[in-house]
């Protein structure tokens, strides 16, 4: 419904498409160089301190909540970004996509995170635009995704204090496309244990859990191969802004989003190989079932014909007035029974 409010509204309008909520924008702004180091949090757009032209000074704004489109205008704004850009870092339901402008280089992406109690992969939009010496980072929720980068960065832990904005952008984007292997190991686990209850247990088997799988599945791959083709046009930037030594970087997290659309591919057939084998063991089961009623009623085909017979309304039934009849016509019938199992076991029926 959130989409449909912006039919009919001129490019670069900034219209929320997620869901509302009072909470209020938290802001998380970090500057950092090789030798200093410093982070605070703020509520207020005005009190954030004004981007410096230090090259060697990278300042890091990160900006939780999306829902107060006059506060993530007032910053964008200020650091520049495109009225485009604008627009597309409040819609959530955007694809993930990247583009060039003059102030710096806009790039949005899916985070995920897979809730083990209802088997759902949770999804937030996520954007970047970087320049010369800053980085603003968009968050659809309050939830801190961005925690080891900001760990590398207060212990000096790598190569991070010593790069500029490119760098940390890419920093990013490689957390993210890391914390996508934790939700494919996920999903590859819960298809380990629907196998696992299919093959031992299939009534107790949830077919709403296939789908819910299959859903999960369809989700992470509409979002990972979109963004496989935004780093293929961020590496192949030829901006001023990206350092030649952090292409290779890029690279690397380009063919971990290539490894993870073929994990997605090999999950999606082994989870129609699971849908495949619990039909065939619905239907394996149904037949059992229906193998001991055929059998129940051929049992008794021939005994009903016998009690029919000797139930006949008929004067003249020889047998009737036999003084044995009724315990014979019973030796017959235990006789016909038993010899009808023997004969379905020797065939292998039961």
């Amino acid at each position: 419904m959130a989409r449909k409010r912006k039919t009919g509204l001129p490019p670069g309008t900034m219209v929320y498409t997620g869901q509302k909520t009072d909470l209020p924008v938290k802001i998380t702004y970090t500057e950092y160089d090789e030798k200093h180091h410093k982070s605070e949090t703020y509520n207020e757009a005005s009190k954030l301190p004004v981007h410096q032209s230090n090259e060697a000074l990278v300042q890091w704004y990160d900006i939780r909540g999306l829902h107060d489109t006059e506060l993530i205008q007032q910053i964008a704004i200020a650091f520049g970004v495109h009225t485009l850009a604008m627009e597309d870092i409040v819609d959530v339901h955007k694809r993930p996509s990247y583009e060039e402008y003059r102030a710096g280089h806009f790039i949005s992406f899916k985070s995920f995170e897979y809730d083990p109690k209802l088997k759902e992969v949770i999804s937030q939009t996520i954007s970047l635009f970087f320049g010369k010496g800053f980085v603003l980072s968009f968050q659809e929720h309050e939830d801190d995704v961005f925690k080891g980068v900001r760990e590398r960065i207060s212990t000096s832990r790598g190569r991070i204090r010593q790069k500029g904005s490119d760098y940390l952008a890419y920093a990013i984007i490689d957390g993210i496309v890391d914390r996508y292997y934790q939700v494919i190991d996920s999903i590859e686990e819960t298809l380990e244990e629907i196998e696992s209850t299919i093959s031992n247990e299939v009534d107790a088997m949830n077919k709403g859990e296939l789908h819910q799988t299959k859903i999960n599945l369809i989700k992470v791959r509409k979002s990972v191969v979109p963004l496989r083709e935004a780093l293929n046009q961020f590496i192949r930037s030829e901006s001023d802004l990206i350092d030649p030594k952090t292409e290779i970087f890029l690279r690397d997290v380009y063919d971990h989003t290539i490894q993870i659309v073929e994990s997605t591919d090999t999950l999606r057939d082994i989870l129609g190989g699971l849908q495949d084998l619990y039909i065939s063991e619905i239907s394996l089961k149904m037949n059992k079932i229906m193998q001991v009623l055929t059998i129940v009623t051929a049992v008794f085909v021939p005994l009903s014909f016998l009690t029919g017979l000797y139930g006949m309304n008929f004067e003249v039934i020889p047998e009737l007035k036999y003084q044995y009849g009724y315990f014979i016509l019973w030796g017959v019938m235990l006789v016909i029974t038993i010899g009808m199992f023997w004969m379905f076991k020797h065939k292998k029926w039961l």
